[in-house]
């Protein structure tokens, strides 16, 4: 029995061998080209492969009558039938509705032929897109009118994106966000300050941080009211919608890819060093009247104690910078999965990041994994599921703080004295407030933060043809902790015996979009594209904030709240809900593919304002593809030529939650027995009356293709005016306060953006493809609803309605405001003195309080007297026009990418030129030629103050000495990557080698022209506050697929 058992096994087996066919096969195109990627499935079954590298493909069919099913994007399916084959060369055809690119629109998608609005698609291959960390590195350089612009370059930190200048001055001027239909939080927004000073208010963190670039399949930059409308009230500032891959039908693919990389300093600042800082000193001293403080000799550097005690022991000199500015190695790894059927496909994928900053308290690392998936339940009915978790831990070294002062991490390592007598991690700095080490050893700034961002959607097709209603529902779920300790070295820990602030943010914010969409073409020459919604979404946030300080132990720092003795601010709980119900439409209408016009309307109803709480947003644009025209074509040099132009009004709700009644903060205040009782304040005065920013924007566009569309590109010029600022209206001291919030004023943009796209060289394994886009943009104040008042503007006092900005500091430095808002003029210029070189021991008229050696400033009105009166525009931070580009070479395997942008024409305040610049005597640190070229007696010269000149840091306004020119050209990335061949299991395997940060051209003397220390603040601009410096990367990776 067991024999007879034995062979019907044997016997059934052999006839599976027999039954299973191998057959193996090439895919190409029309052209002979090989297609790498193509899916092949055995009909019926999920079981199938994809081509390698060079098109071919081997597959096991369970029967020689099977049918393989061929597709690939932008060709059409094949069925293809086996017959018994061993070998099958398969043609595919390109399909021409498919090849057209579709680009991803609000609410829905659109042939990019039919688009009547200015979109910039960004689209980066994939061995590019592997070395990035943050979704903003995507974009910089590469649209047109794009501007990024990094808050502080600390690992995980916050960036400020500005599409086509500033549309508000009060309100946030970041785009939307929207990723896979859901909402999320703006790149700036992050939890509240928990200082109780105001100066020390916590830089933003990148709050795109969980969108994983390597995820990322497009993204889409909507710019004009014709392509933004469709978002209401938040397409003021410009759309960028991402949207994450989805898998490909057929058999599993699994890439996996690794990355390590080191940080270096791009830059470092030159000071004295220590001999010369003696030298420096000691003739400060003699300045003060005082005896020197040093003794140099044979190169070794001498305490002098009580005036003439030399110390026994020559001090230690140290370099600050070389000191704390160290080597940071980052790493990147991850995997993701793809595959499907006919039926569906998904995509999974998981990702670590591991970064180290160039100083050693700077890390960030993160953690995040996707899953996408797309099902078709039934024939009509398909569901599409998009999930992304995303957790980070960081480390956050203190940069530029508005107090000044020693408050200033980046600052300490600059103006520190390189001259100690102890050990460095104990030795007190200027004034003993701390040195660098302080901020190394007994600072911490911890954050812990979880993310969930995911969506559902269903899409039914209805019976009408090209008709389908779709349901969506996304969320995104936020919650982020952080923790500020100062310690005993610190200056604040020393004041109040150690300080630990703690501040907490959850978000709530959700989704829900019915749709109706049709897309249907009549006749071949009628195409309609329609959507129809309405879409709810909401909003809940809370923040938590409390400080305390007086700790009785200090071992547990960011951990030991417990251990304070009581708060120095009370608990603050702000919880905040805002919804926002919307109706949409639009309609796209394209005749004979050659005369296309489209039409928006939204209406948005939000819970901020109290009256006139629905708002209406319009857009109509038009487009003709002229190059399908007789009169065109005879001309025998475009292969596409469509001009567009539309217009529309956008808003901005840029007001927070009950903005528009009355709010209550807790104070302190004292009890008849001198405790401490918590009681409430108003923080504001009530405005029922607030309502939304309004844009109108009027655009015109061309877009060309010459040299069989190897040469293509994109021209646009737009004009947009926003009314109703939000705006702090001063009151009269009576009031009890300073100022009301209102609606009023206006803003201009104008500018001309240009984009080209060539493929230079197509010479079989030889190509070169190049990209470069460049942007003009002035933004011009309009009416500012303030009485006109007098002005030194253009040498002459002029009656002008205008307002200064918001000062820099609070502290010892830059008490005065660096902006000033004109009407009629370009946006937040620079206000302050104008000087003329150097006081000389010859020139007669010397004002009051100066001397010879001292900085020359115009007194313009001729009075004798320096005051506000003599301030003057002294500078202007917009840029003439900003640019960027790639050039893409390719040689047989391999490849080698650059990415490049610039701006010219801007200016920037230099902080560090405020308290470097001149050699006041104190114990910092200073410039060298401060101090080489400073004015004396015997040595009179016109370029830098004498020694012991201080005015310039306690002035009450910015000087033109510290406004330099912000123009830069950088090459931001260079990617050299080679594809090893491969055989068996792996498809692919692409090693490479990059840099980032590669150059940077700029006269600009501080650490980094790309930087905005308050870019959260409209009213202060252009401004380097000791930001923190800029790190040139140099990676390895590489990248398998299977």
């Amino acid at each position: 029995m067991k024999q007879t058992y034995l062979i019907t096994i044997l016997i059934f087996l052999v006839h599976l061998t027999y039954a299973q066919h191998s057959i193996k096969g090439t895919v190409v195109d029309n052209e002979g080209q090989t297609i790498p990627g193509a899916s092949i499935l055995i009909k019926g079954t999920k079981e199938g492969v994809v081509t390698d590298i060079d098109g071919k493909f081997n597959l096991e069919v369970p029967q020689k009558d099977a049918v393989l099913v061929v597709s690939f994007l932008g060709f059409t399916k094949q069925e293809v039938e086996v017959g018994g084959q061993s070998t099958v060369d398969i043609v595919l055809l390109p399909d021409f509705v498919e090849l057209e690119e579709i680009v991803v629109v609000g609410y829905g998608t659109m042939r990019k032929s039919d688009l009547t609005g200015a979109i910039s698609s960004v689209k980066v291959e994939d061995n590019v897109a592997r070395q990035y960390t943050t979704v903003d590195q995507l974009l910089n350089g590469r649209a047109p009118g794009v501007q990024v612009i990094s808050n502080n370059a600390n690992p995980g930190a916050g960036i400020s994106v500005k599409i086509r200048g500033t549309n508000s001055l009060r309100g946030n001027n970041e785009p939307l966000y929207v990723v896979d239909g859901v909402v999320i939080s703006s790149a700036g927004e992050d939890v509240n300050s928990a200082s109780t000073d105001s100066n020390e208010s916590q830089s933003n963190q990148n709050g795109l941080n969980g969108i994983n670039p390597r995820d990322i399949e497009s993204i889409e930059v909507l710019k004009d009211a014709s392509a933004t409308a469709i978002y209401g009230s938040r397409g003021a500032n410009g759309v960028v919608l991402i949207t994450t891959k989805q898998g490909v039908s057929g058999e599993t693919r699994i890439n996996a890819y690794a990355t390590s990389s080191v940080a270096m300093i791009e830059k470092k600042l030159d000071v004295l060093d220590p001999v010369t800082y003696a030298k420096y000193q000691n003739e400060g001293q003699l300045q003060k009247d005082a005896n020197p403080i040093f003794h140099i000799e044979n190169g070794q550097i001498y305490s002098i104690d009580g005036g003439s005690n030399v110390g026994s022991e020559p001090m230690k000199t140290i370099n600050w910078q070389d000191e704390i500015y160290q080597p940071g190695l980052n790493y990147n790894a991850g995997v993701s999965f793809g595959g499907g059927s006919d039926n569906g496909t998904y995509y999974v994928s998981a990702g670590y990041n591991d970064q180290s900053g160039i100083v050693e308290t700077s890390k960030f690392q993160s953690g995040d994994i996707r899953l996408n998936l797309k099902q078709d339940l039934t024939k009509d009915l398909v569901l599409d599921t998009r999930f992304t978790i995303f957790y980070s831990e960081g480390s956050f070294s203190q940069d530029g703080s508005r107090a000044g002062g020693n408050r200033g991490f980046i600052k300490n390592i600059i103006d520190s004295a390189p001259i100690i007598d102890s050990e460095i991690e104990t030795t007190a700095g200027d004034l003993d407030l701390g040195n660098p080490y302080s901020f190394i050893k007994d600072f911490e700034d911890k954050t812990k933060e979880s993310r969930i961002i995911g969506s559902a959607a269903l899409t039914y097709q209805l019976p009408v043809k090209g008709l389908k209603f779709q349901v969506r529902a996304g969320g995104n779920i936020r919650n982020k902790d952080r923790r500020r300790w100062y310690g005993l070295t610190t200056f604040q820990g020393q004041q109040a015996n150690g300080v630990l602030s703690v501040s907490n943010i959850v978000t709530k914010s959700y989704t829900i979009n019915n749709l109706l969409l049709f897309n249907r073409t009549f006749s071949k020459i009628h195409r309609f594209n329609t959507t129809l919604g309405m879409t709810f979404e909401g909003r809940q946030r809370e923040d938590q904030i409390y400080e305390v300080q007086n700790f009785s132990t200090f071992d547990f720092t960011v951990n030991g709240a417990q251990y304070g003795q009581f708060p120095s601010r009370p608990l603050k709980t702000l919880p905040s809900e805002e919804q926002l119900l919307s109706f949409l439409g639009r309609v796209n209408y394209t005749l004979n593919d050659k005369y296309i016009i489209t039409a928006s309307l939204r209406v948005d109803g939000s819970s901020k304002f109290i009256k006139d709480r629905y708002g209406f947003f319009p857009s109509l644009a038009v487009a003709w593809r002229l190059s399908d025209e007789a009169f065109v074509q005879s001309l025998g040099l475009f292969d596409d030529l469509k001009l567009r132009a539309g217009v529309g009004r956008i808003g901005n709700q840029a007001i927070q939650p009950y903005q528009t009644g009355t709010n209550y903060a807790p104070v302190y205040y004292a009890a008849p027995d001198n405790s401490d009782n918590i009681g409430f304040v108003a923080s504001n005065v009530a405005n029922p009356d607030l309502t939304w920013e309004k844009t109108d924007q009027l655009n015109v566009g061309l877009d060309f293709g010459v040299l069989n569309n190897r040469l293509t590109g994109t021209v646009d010029t737009y004009y947009k005016s926003t009314t109703d600022l939000l705006q702090n209206q001063p009151l009269p001291n009576s009031a009890g306060f300073s100022s009301i919030l209102v609606n009023m004023g206006e803003i201009i943009n104008r500018g001309i953006e240009l984009s080209l796209s060539s493929t230079a060289i197509d010479k079989g394994d030889f190509k070169v493809s190049l990209g470069a886009n460049i942007a003009f943009n002035q933004t011009q104040l309009g009416e500012l609803g303030i009485p006109d008042s007098e002005l030194l503007i253009d040498g002459e006092y002029k009656q002008k309605s205008f307002y200064v900005g918001d000062q820099i500091s609070t502290g010892t430095y830059f008490k005065a405001p660096a902006n000033i808002f004109i009407k009629g003029e370009e946006s937040a210029l620079f206000y302050g003195w104008q000087t003329d070189g150097i006081y000389q021991s010859t020139d007669t008229e010397i004002p009051t309080a100066f001397q010879p050696g001292d900085i020359k400033i115009i007194d313009q009105n001729g009075d004798g007297i320096i005051d506000d009166k003599d301030r003057t525009i002294i500078g202007n931070p917009n840029p003439d026009f900003i640019y960027g580009g790639n050039i893409n070479i390719n040689y047989k395997r391999f490849s080698l990418n650059l990415v490049f942008e610039g701006s010219q024409g801007n200016d920037i305040v230099n902080g560090s030129a405020i308290t470097l610049g001149t050699a006041e005597a104190s114990s910092r640190n200073i410039f060298p030629a401060a101090y080489h070229e400073a004015w004396r007696p015997d040595r009179e010269t016109n370029t830098f103050p004498r020694v012991g000149y201080s005015k310039e840091q306690s002035a009450g306004a910015i000087t033109d000495r510290v406004v330099e020119d912000g123009s830069y050209f950088r090459l931001n990335n260079v990617i050299l990557s080679y594809d090893v061949p491969v055989k068996n299991v792996v498809s692919n395997l692409n090693i490479y080698a990059s840099a980032q940060n590669v150059i940077t051209l700029t006269n600009y003397s501080g650490y980094n022209p790309v930087v905005s220390s308050f870019s959260g603040n409209g009213l202060i601009n252009g401004v380097d506050w000791f930001g923190y410096p800029n790190a040139r990367l140099f990676i390895i990776g590489c990248n398998v697929s299977f």
